[in-house]
């Protein structure tokens, strides 16, 4: 059963081999062992790809829930024992897991090395419960739901622009001034084109029409610093840049407050311990980092 997930996953007989340690031999072995046990044909094999037949399908399902089920019991077991292990899967923004959220699990990792950590970074809004994550790092706002919600950090933000481009385009003084700039946008923000500004006191909307969009952080801070506009990100992506020299902060009499980043998680009557554990240690590794002033 291993072995036959560990080949589907890794999309080969080489690829499941390479995984679980064995040799090519051996994982094709016991793949057609499994089969002719089965009598079914799990398998087809073509010279390019493996693909699941039917059979393969159903049983791939019911082979992963056993098997799931099975590493649950014996991490449960040896929790009571006092040990940590088994398999946790972590939901994260992609530049935030890059930047911040590395360092804090390879810490955790060397104090846990039992523990199989499943990281996926992509920039959506993901639902533990429907797509199977154990902990989910979410910034900006929360919705009313079931999950707990664990303050993580305060994440600053700020408008950064080129020094070439501010001698081109000229220096903003007010967020009014931004409706005459080359504004960047990043389009999986919540509410279309727009940036918010602490104006005497309020929180005030600012709206432009974007003069470039993407979906990814990096890239818009990358096409900030060439020049291309000005754009708002939070500190830890765009203060690299300030100190090469790249950026420069406009507006900081205007900066919007910081988002809050959270740990999302489903509430459990018994949480595992290797769950507890990881939360206790990301948020320790979080209130140090601030109280010692980094980002």
């Amino acid at each position: 059963m291993q072995i036959f997930r560990a080949v589907v996953e890794a999309g080969s007989f080489a690829g499941g081999a390479r995984k679980l340690d064995l040799s090519n031999a051996m994982v094709s072995k016991q793949v057609a062992r499994l089969e002719g046990e089965l009598g079914v044909r799990l398998l087809t094999r073509t010279t390019r790809r493996l693909q699941l037949t039917a059979e393969g399908e159903r049983y791939l399902q019911g082979a992963g829930r056993l098997l799931d089920e099975l590493q649950e019991l014996e991490a449960s077991l040896g929790e009571q024992r006092g040990e940590i292990r088994g398999r946790l899967r972590l939901s994260a923004p992609l530049d935030f897991g890059v930047r911040e959220l590395m360092p804090a699990l390879q810490a955790f990792e060397e104090a846990h090395p039992a523990v199989e950590l499943e990281v996926v970074l992509e920039d959506r809004r993901v639902d533990p419960l429907a797509e199977d994550f154990d902990l989910v790092v979410r910034i900006g706002e929360l919705e009313d739901s079931s999950l707990i919600a664990r303050p993580l950090m305060s994440m600053p933000i700020h408008l950064y622009g080129a020094p070439g481009y501010l001698e081109r385009h000229g220096m903003p003084e007010h967020p009014r001034d931004l409706s005459r700039h080359r504004c960047l946008h990043y389009s999986l923000q919540r509410g279309g084109a727009g940036w918010h500004f602490l104006v005497e006191g309020r929180l005030e909307r600012v709206r432009f029409r974007p003069v470039l969009t993407c979906n990814n952080g990096r890239a818009l801070i990358e096409a900030a610093a060439r020049g291309m506009g000005l754009v708002l990100k939070p500190t830890f992506l765009g203060e690299p840049e300030v100190r090469r020299g790249r950026l420069v902060r406009l507006l900081e009499a205007y900066s919007p407050p910081p988002m809050q980043v959270h740990l999302i998680y489903a509430e459990r009557r018994l949480m595992p311990a290797r769950l507890r554990v990881l939360v206790d240690a990301l948020l320790a590794y979080f209130e140090a980092s601030a109280a010692g002033g980094r980002g």
